[in-house]
């Protein structure tokens, strides 16, 4: 699958099927700013790849739905992460976490949730 190869883990290279609900939420987003791309920070993380940025100190959860391929984190560009969220809040039922310090968002489809991170 074409998205599975997109959107596999950067690290090591292992493919996971996405939850085909993620990308439509940012393909929405761009067109609202007008952005002209989507930038991927990370989509599927395998396990290993999210060990190694949990020994680092990130911001990760042990049990992240990156590793299942249930989350998505993305930026726009000359569009602030703040300003984002904002615009994701308003209808994302699923888990929206705002980072302003890297400029990006996490969107997930588990249950209603709102972090900020640093």
């Amino acid at each position: 699958e074409r998205l599975a190869r997109f959107m596999r883990c950067r690290v090591t290279g292992d493919r996971h099927t996405m939850d085909p609900r993620l990308l439509p939420v940012a393909v929405a987003a761009a067109r609202h700013f007008d952005a002209p791309r989507i930038v991927v920070i990370s989509a599927f993380r395998s396990p290993k790849f999210n060990e190694m940025l949990r020994k680092k100190g990130h911001e990760v959860a042990s049990t992240s739905r990156h590793m299942k391929g249930l989350a998505l984190d993305f930026l726009l560009p000359d569009v602030r992460a703040r300003a984002l969220a904002r615009h994701l809040n308003r209808d994302h039922q699923g888990g929206l976490g705002t980072y302003p310090h890297s400029d990006f968002v996490h969107v997930d489809f588990g249950r209603r949730r709102r972090w900020k991170g640093k």
